[in-house]
């Protein structure tokens, strides 16, 4: 006797299920793993608030700074996320390496600090500076003399009400002019400051970005939309604030 087969139908029915038992699972997976990448995000401004405190408690309350240039590291840079070296700067970007024990938290940050892969979840063309892991959080400089790193640096009793200054936050910035990257392929990239003009606030959890101020708490904040970056609006990049507003920052 003939052995009975799918019919057309039949085949066309199975394939449906597979096909939404595929979607539904790989949707839950790519949340499961989108949940996990945020919390490394929430973990790392955890364990770099609790570090600050402690740098604060250990240097008369001063804030360190965004950047060091005549470092006793060595001939480099020390930024306030670790030490590179002049090698490093002078090499394309994506091949630099820092060390984040030298940097002015190194001995403040527990080991469990670890690279963000936020930013693979963005679907955005990314940019990565260092090869040896993304931060993914920048650090408020008006506390910490500057980008150039010659302002005076603030004292904690300084700040009017530190539970409203933010020190750290989740990160970023669209680049336009290093290639390859440029004004017709947008991309995202780490950074790792702000102050009162910089766009480079990344409100990458569900349109909030996360921060802790400086009485050591944590946070979500959402965007100021007048600030978000016009070149990648996807991407969730702005500020807290329009440029010259120092909330959150002062």
């Amino acid at each position: 006797m003939r052995e009975k087969g799918f019919t057309l139908v039949e085949l066309l029915a199975v394939a449906a299920i597979v096909l939404v038992l595929t979607l539904v699972i790989g949707s839950a997976g790519w949340k499961v793993y989108e949940a996990s990448a945020l919390a490394v995000s929430a973990n790392n401004l955890r364990q770099l608030a609790a570090g600050g405190i402690d740098y604060l408690a250990d240097n008369n309350n001063v804030y360190w700074p965004y950047r060091q240039n005549n470092a006793a590291n060595g001939i480099g840079v020390t930024w306030w996320f670790g030490f590179e070296s002049i090698a490093s700067i002078s090499s394309p970007e994506g091949n630099r390496e820092f060390d984040a024990s030298m940097g002015p938290l190194g001995g403040f940050v527990p080991k469990g600090f670890r690279p963000d892969p936020s930013f693979a979840l963005q679907g955005h063309a990314f940019k990565p500076k260092y090869r040896n892991g993304y931060i993914g959080v920048g650090y408020n400089v008006l506390l910490g003399g500057g980008f150039v790193g010659v302002a005076p640096l603030i004292n904690h009793g300084q700040l009017s009400d530190p539970s409203k200054v933010v020190v750290f936050f989740t990160s970023a910035q669209v680049n336009t002019f290093q290639s390859p990257a440029s004004a017709s392929h947008p991309m995202i990239e780490e950074f790792y400051g702000i102050d009162a003009k910089e766009t480079t606030v990344h409100f990458r959890s569900n349109g909030r970005a996360m921060v802790s101020f400086a009485i050591g708490n944590a946070g979500f904040l959402q965007m100021d939309e007048s600030t978000r970056d016009p070149r990648m609006p996807k991407a969730n990049v702005g500020r807290f604030a329009p440029i010259g507003d120092l909330t959150y920052l002062r």
